[in-house]
């Protein structure tokens, strides 16, 4: 599973196909989300979110956010988290401790991209421990910017002694910098030390959760929800 690294961490893929008609899902989407259903009230907040079958409407959204959290859905929680985080200027005074409460939530239901921001926030908070634990578990879903924060972790011998040998690899694992980067990192380190992470490198492979899966993937969890229900 090949993870695109995403510039912004609190943007979700979320888009509705051309042919799609936006305004019939979003429609029906409300009404499941209406009888109370988690997954579905965090769907309808996407879409107030992103502008898909309805009107963009960040306020709305920061609602629908707040009732799919409440009923307990992660990924409601990782958006409501991000809203505390700077996106949801004017609509609630950001709040660096509420973000990191949110999105712990979707972190600790095994969210990558939730793991990752937990990793970020603790990390500003001083806390390297912290942060090293949640880079650690991102990184193995293959999370990209996670396992650069690894990276970093272990060559500034942060949270635990520097090891530039697993620096290198998380590096390279990360695929976010040139070849021209990788090489000259890799120059600096024994024959031993390369040949060890190398072998990590050939041997690792990511293990995404079923919820990052699920994030991921979109419209196709909002279309599969809306067709269960229909059986």
């Amino acid at each position: 599973m090949k993870f695109i690294a995403l510039a912004f961490s609190c943007l979700l893929i979320f888009s509705m196909p051309a042919n799609a008609n936006e305004a019939d899902a979003f429609n029906a989407m409300v009404a499941l989300a209406n009888k109370g259903n988690a997954e579905a009230q965090y769907h309808v907040g996407m879409m107030h979110n992103n502008g898909i079958g309805t009107q963009k409407d960040p306020r709305q959204a920061f609602a629908w956010f707040q009732k799919s959290t409440a009923s307990g859905d992660p990924l409601g929680a990782y958006k409501l988290g991000c809203y505390y985080d700077g996106q949801g200027a004017g609509i609630v005074t950001s709040d660096s401790n509420e973000a990191l409460k949110y999105k712990l939530v979707s972190a600790k239901a095994g969210y990558a991209l939730a793991q990752h921001d937990v990793a970020i926030l603790y990390d500003q908070q001083g806390n390297s421990e912290e942060a090293l634990k949640w880079w650690k578990m991102a990184g193995d879903q293959g999370f990209p910017m996670a396992l650069y924060g690894l990276s970093m972790a272990y060559s500034a011998g942060k949270a635990a002694p520097k090891d530039l040998s697993l620096s290198y690899a998380y590096f390279k694992l990360s695929k976010l910098a040139p070849k021209k980067n990788v090489d000259e990192m890799a120059a600096v380190l024994s024959k031993p030390e390369l040949q060890k992470a190398e072998k990590m490198v050939s041997e690792w492979s990511p293990r995404p959760t079923a919820l990052t899966l699920k994030a991921m993937s979109g419209v196709r969890a909002a279309e599969e929800l809306l067709k269960s229900t229909r059986k």
